[in-house]
């Protein structure tokens, strides 16, 4: 027989018992895929939570007082008014008095009215200065220790020293010092009273000595009650020698108009606290009330935080206008950003509402959008919006600084009111603006990243030399220099359910290994504690820097290397400080120092502060599912913390069991013993890391199948004619090496 039949022969017996071996063999293991795939990188940005909410105050859920949101800067007008009065107002002397008005609208926040004179000559070494007036008092609510009518004079000898004289009111905690003096007169309310005081002997009785100038004067009403304060004065006089002010002499006793100064009339805006709220606790009520005059308030608050196209941010709250009556070109409601770029600013308004139901809001240079709701009562909105997108649809720009958040809302007219909620404030974005420096300047500038507290610029400047990308910074001190920066935030936890990281890579370029030379990054918690990690030093470290205790890295003062800065803060905190944080990250302090004639280079790059969530399941596998034979279940996990997992299974809708699995090193295994031909079986599988959080499948059911599994129907031809082919091929064999010799051997 040739040797080409005999390979035929061979390939053919070859196909026969692999025909043979599919047609017995066992059933197929299952492949279940996971909602969350498995992740193989130390740090995945699609993974990590490297964005962080920057407001200050998220959802309004913190106050001081109800009055007064806590870590936001408000303003508000309070009622105040002065005018000069005349019948049916009270009038000593000829036809017209000065009228005092005030009003507080809470505790916190007094109102204030006053009059004094629209510019003040001063002079020296008064020597026997007096000064008179009628005083009336029509209504001191709280006069001790709340509402205030009084005379204010300053004056120099030679530091500046303040004398106040209360008219029927009592402020118990004030004592005379060298700086304030404070002298209590009394009279009957609703009726005339004079006031007649040698002004350099009184400061002579306290101070035993004599003032060596006059500054100013001012009369003053003061309220911290929100029922009315009342009061009037008239015919004052200022003697020195001559007369300064005094009848006609200066309007004193304000006949005309002329000469006098006094805060412009305002009307109230409030901010408080209200249960109406879309989520938590607490949404921040925003009022604003005219009868004429002003009404205006503010909340602000400054993130500084540099936006970029790699860096984009969200920002979003909830708003309800509960009343918006008297709409006038002055009556309006918006949320200002204030930011600027490379060479400029640029101001984003975002109206709420805004005159009698017309669109025309302006301002000179903004970028300005109506938004969804806009002038709309009784209902709450949604507004969410990218600064930084809706800014460069406008100006082209390579970032954008965001300076500043503010809500305004300002009435002026007669019966004019606005008054909206807000709650679930957010502005998000990278926790750490560096990210990777490729969204800087070009390489030689200044990197934009931390606030510089100390050194020179361009200390901190943008490279070439990268562990990634096309950009890193630079940070290098030389010759007895120093460098500091700074990175703070808001609402960034640290306790046992927080999952915190501080990862970046760093390089030492260069360093001159002198004595002083030294590098270390600070972490300053709210509830006072500091860490601080070394990276490089040269002599003996002490906590005289400002930290309460440190870390040296491993790779500490290794020049030339790329080194991962990879730890889980509240591990280091625990560490180091010997108890489980529950606090909050404040700020990260950056500090370089280089010996005399010294010099130290480091570098740095992909720099993120993020929360690693939950662990991520991988698909789910498990062994062929056989009669009576233990079902083998594997999958991935990943989560830079430890973790445990284990599968819960049922069979035939019974109890669940928990069974711990166990990490082989590729992946996490458990079994559930074999089960009856028929047996319904569910099973799902949960992560929980050390932080608390928990990843869970869903549940996964399968029926265990017969002994023996018949092949699906549509299979059925293919393999009847495998068979034949067999066949025929066994024919030929048994008929080339059995018959035929046989034949051959006859």
């Amino acid at each position: 027989m040739s040797d080409h039949l005999r390979q035929i022969t061979l390939l053919g017996l070859l196909l026969w018992l692999t025909s043979s071996l599919i047609i017995v063999g066992t059933p197929e293991g299952i492949q279940y895929s996971s909602s969350s795939p498995f992740f193989t990188s130390e740090t995945d940005l699609n993974r990590a939570e490297w964005k962080m909410d920057h407001y200050a105050n998220p959802g309004f859920e913190s106050w001081t007082t109800d009055y007064i949101p806590e870590d936001l800067y408000t303003t508000r007008s309070t009622e105040h008014y002065t005018w000069y009065a005349q019948a049916p107002w009270p009038v000593n002397e000829g036809s017209r008095s000065r009228g005092f008005q005030t009003r507080a609208i809470d505790p916190d926040h007094p109102a204030e009215a006053y009059l004094t004179r629209s510019s003040w000559p001063y002079w020296s070494n008064p020597t026997n200065l007096t000064m008179k007036l009628d005083w009336y008092i029509e209504n001191l609510p709280q006069p001790t220790d709340s509402d205030y009518f009084r005379l204010y004079v300053q004056l120099g000898s030679p530091s500046t020293v303040r004398m106040y004289y209360y008219f029927n009111s009592q402020d118990t905690g004030r004592t005379n010092t060298s700086s304030y003096m404070y002298f209590f007169i009394d009279g009957p309310t609703e009726t005339w009273n004079t006031f007649d005081r040698n002004i350099t002997a009184d400061f002579f009785e306290v101070a035993g000595s004599y003032p060596t100038q006059f500054q100013l004067f001012r009369i003053e009403l003061l309220s911290a009650t929100s029922e009315y304060s009342r009061a009037f004065v008239d015919d004052l006089w200022m003697i020195n020698g001559t007369v300064i002010y005094g009848g006609a002499t200066g309007n004193g006793n304000f006949e005309s108009n002329a000469a006098w100064y006094s805060v412009g009339n305002r009307d109230p805006a409030d901010i408080s606290k209200s249960s109406v709220r879309q989520e938590g606790d607490w949404s921040l009520n925003a009022t604003s009330i005219s009868s004429g005059n002003q009404s205006r308030l503010t909340v602000e608050f400054s993130p500084d935080r540099r936006l970029s196209e790699l860096n984009q941010d969200v920002f979003s709250f909830e708003w309800r206008m509960d009343d918006f009556q008297g709409a006038s070109e002055d009556t309006y409601a918006f949320v200002y950003i204030s930011s600027s770029n490379e060479s400029d600013s640029t101001d984003v308004f975002y109206v709420l509402c805004y005159g009698d139901n017309t669109n025309s809001f302006t301002w000179p240079g903004a970028i300005i959008f109506n938004v969804t709701g806009f002038n709309t009562t009784g209902q709450w909105n949604s507004f969410s919006r990218s600064i930084w997108s809706d800014v460069i649809s406008t100006y082209e720009t390579n970032y954008l600084v965001i300076d500043s958040i503010e809500i305004e809302i300002q009435v002026r007219g007669p019966s004019s009111r606005i008054s909206i909620l807000f709650d679930d404030m957010k502005f998000e974005s990278a926790a750490l603006d560096d990210m990777g420096y490729e969204d800087q300047p070009a390489v030689g500038e200044m990197a934009l990243s931390w606030s510089a507290d100390s050194g020179p610029t361009p200390e901190f400047t943008v490279t070439g030399t990268v562990y990634s990308g096309s950009k890193a910074a630079n940070l290098t001190v030389t010759d007895g220099n120093s460098w500091s920066g700074s990175s703070q935030f808001y609402n960034r936890p640290l306790d046992d359910t927080t999952d915190l990281w501080l990862d970046f890579y760093w390089r030492i370029e260069d360093s001159s290994e002198d004595l002083d030379n030294l590098l270390y990054l600070e972490v300053y918690f709210e509830s006072e504690e500091v860490l601080a990690y070394i990276f490089a030093n040269y002599s003996a470290l002490s906590t005289g820097n400002g930290f309460d205790d440190f870390i040296i890295l491993p790779d500490a003062n290794d020049v030339g290397e790329w080194h991962n800065f990879h730890r889980n803060l509240y591990d280091d905190y625990v560490t180091v400080f010997g108890s489980a944080p529950s606090t909050e990250l404040y700020e990260l302090y950056l500090s370089a120092e280089a010996d005399t004639g010294g010099r130290l280079s480091v570098l740095f790059d992909d720099v993120y502060l993020f929360n690693d969530p939950a662990p991520a399941l991988g698909d789910i596998y498990t062994t062929p599912l056989i009669a009576d034979t233990d079902v083998n279940v594997s999958l991935t996990v990943h989560d830079l913390s430890s973790f445990t997992v284990s599968l819960f299974y049922q069979v035939n809708s019974g109890a669940w069991n928990e069974v711990a699995m166990t990490n082989t090193g590729s992946g996490f295994n458990a079994t559930i013993p074999g089960q009856s031909e028929g047996t319904e079986v569910d099973f799902y599988i949960r992560a929980v890391d050390a932080f608390g959080q928990t990843s869970q499948s869903t549940t996964i059911g399968y029926t265990v199948p017969e002994d023996t599994t018949p092949p699906p129907a549509d299979m059925l031809p293919v393999i009847i004619a495998v068979v034949a082919v067999a066949a025929v091929i066994g024919v030929i064999v048994l008929y080339i090496y059995v018959i035929k010799p046989k034949q051959g051997a006859d």
